[in-house]
């Protein structure tokens, strides 16, 4: 259990609480709690000895609580809470656009899953309901059909989470053991966790205990975290062939042809077998690039959050993570001032910011800070400070954080002129989506990223698994064509550790390592 996790089990409480019709002020210490704990700068250990009752909104009764549920796992208020809201009800929070409150309308309104909501959209009964309407309704089905096409998958980091639980079981009792399927094969998001493993299927279901459910042959099946579980288990002679086969994808898979038992998945698969990355459909026919990415390619940190917006560390403690990591440049990347909702920054802040910069940057030296900034991409295209403010930053993102639901054509103009500003760097999470949650925008990408690569415009790979945009197929597509940067959008030094999901989706794209702008040298980043 992490922090991140605790004040996630406070917010969904905080959630639950509501859609049951509790409001007022227990909602809002909750809520106050999980804001306390998302800020906090320290480790779990750290605050564990300081007592939770030592941040600010925290209790004695709620400090205790939290005390118990590091302890056991389990939170028994939330589970209390999740005991009185159908399942169907809590799939509601996948729908984009549907907060605790409106979820309660239309539980009362009898609307109690995914499939119910887009029954009652295409009767027409959510348009009647208060404070809905019809353009409410049309989105909210079309979001309901996303969040129902998803709701059996989990992100890719959710799932490594899973497998590492068995892994560690496996390793105790000494069997060798590989991940496979799209987990090995990096898919930014997973449908289930399936391992092979060296041994005899009921060695390896006696080594699972309760996450082993049967055996089937040499397969073992199970639940994990809710995923379903598959374990191929192999003798010495085939286990290279069955971790080819078990890792996939199956178009990969059958265009090998007949594969022979073999110890080694190089013996299975010939002469120049590729990395699990480079086994998609999308793969099939294309040559790899000369050299795979590594996370020791990257020279510097770009797109990243301070307290002078919505991060949680200092501009000091950002830089001297850096530093830790081996880095040598970070483009600092608050928000803009429209952004008001992420601590967006005045001119005033701005300046006051430069200053710092300015100070660290004579203090850490030879590691550079950049003046940077995300700035919102405003509705006509835009981005958020005049001329004379953006001309000063040695980096601008530009991202869209509203107006999702332009049509495809405003879309393509806004982004058009997005790129086509001169003091625009970086599009960063090009089309806004976040992965089983909502769809980016719909929009001509072809004509916005054949733009980007006649201006010489990057295009971002945000590394947050939550992201992961611009997507890797995208990419792959224009591998050739454009620039990338790798951008872990990190609102602590803890959130340097997503890069290496950029670096995932870049080996999956085939990216060569040249064409990543932060696997350039400073100097080089400065002259574009």
């Amino acid at each position: 259990m992490t922090i991140k996790d605790l004040a996630g089990v406070l917010s969904e409480t905080a959630d639950l609480m509501e859609v049951l019709g509790e409001s007022g002020f227990r909602v809002s210490a909750y809520r106050k709690a999980a804001r306390a704990l998302e800020r906090f700068q320290g480790e779990l250990p750290e605050l564990l000895q300081a007592g939770f009752d030592s941040l600010p909104g925290i209790g004695k009764g709620l400090a205790a609580a939290l005390q118990e549920t590091v302890n056991s796992g389990e939170f028994d208020y939330l589970e209390e809470l999740r005991g009185q809201v159908p399942p169907g009800v809590s799939e509601l929070f996948a729908v984009q656009g549907l907060g605790p409150k409106r979820i309660r309308a239309l539980w009362l309104a009898g609307i109690d899953s995914l499939e119910a909501l887009l029954e009652a959209a295409a009767e027409g009964r959510i348009a009647a309901l208060p404070g809905f309407g019809e353009k409410s309704q049309e989105a909210l089905a079309q979001a309901a059909r996303f969040a129902l096409a998803n709701v059996s998958r989990v992100h890719l980091s959710t799932g490594l989470e899973a497998a590492e639980i068995v892994a560690r079981d496996l390793s105790d009792a000494g069997i060798t053991h590989h991940l496979a399927g799209s987990l090995r094969r990096r898919l930014e998001t997973i449908g289930g966790v399936d391992l092979v493993a060296l041994g005899e299927a009921g060695e390896v279901a006696a080594v699972l205990g309760e996450h082993a459910l049967e055996v089937r042959g040499q397969t073992v099946l199970g639940r994990l975290e809710g995923l379903p579980l598959k374990v191929y288990c192999a003798a010495k002679s085939n286990f290279g062939s069955e971790l080819l086969r078990a890792t996939g994808s199956a178009a990969f898979v059958a265009s090998l042809g007949e594969i022979a038992p073999a110890a080694s998945e190089e013996e299975a698969c010939g002469q120049g077998c590729p990395p699990p990355c480079w086994r998609e459909p999308e793969h099939l026919g294309l040559q790899p690039p000369r050299r795979f990415l590594q996370r020791e390619d990257l020279r510097g940190l770009i797109h990243l959050h301070t307290s002078y917006s919505d991060g949680v560390a200092s501009l000091r403690s950002m830089a001297q993570a850096a530093i830790a990591e081996g880095y040598e440049y970070m483009v600092v990347s608050d928000h803009s001032q429209t952004a008001s909702y992420a601590g967006g920054l005045s001119e005033a802040e701005l300046r006051r910011q430069w200053a710092e910069v300015d100070e660290l940057n004579a203090e850490l030296a030879p590691f550079r800070i950049l003046k940077g900034i995300e700035s919102d991409i405003l509705a006509d295209g835009s981005l958020d400070y005049p001329d004379e403010v953006l001309r000063r930053f040695d980096v601008v993102l530009g991202s869209i954080h509203s107006g999702f639901g332009l049509s495809p054509e405003r879309q393509t103009r806004r982004l058009l002129r997005a790129v086509e500003n001169p003091y625009l760097t970086i599009l960063a999470h090009p089309s806004g989506r976040l992965l089983l949650r909502r769809q980016g925008v719909e929009a001509d990408w072809q004509r916005i990223l054949q733009r980007m690569a006649e201006l010489g415009k990057i295009a971002e790979i945000n590394a947050s698994p939550w992201r992961l945009d611009l997507d890797w197929r995208e990419a792959l597509r224009w591998r050739e064509e454009l620039y990338f940067s790798i951008g872990p959008d990190a609102h602590s030094p803890e959130g340097y550790k997503d890069v290496v999901y950029g670096v995932w989706m870049a080996r999956k794209a085939g990216i060569d390592p040249r064409r990543v702008v932060n696997a350039w040298p400073l100097e080089r980043l400065l002259q574009r």
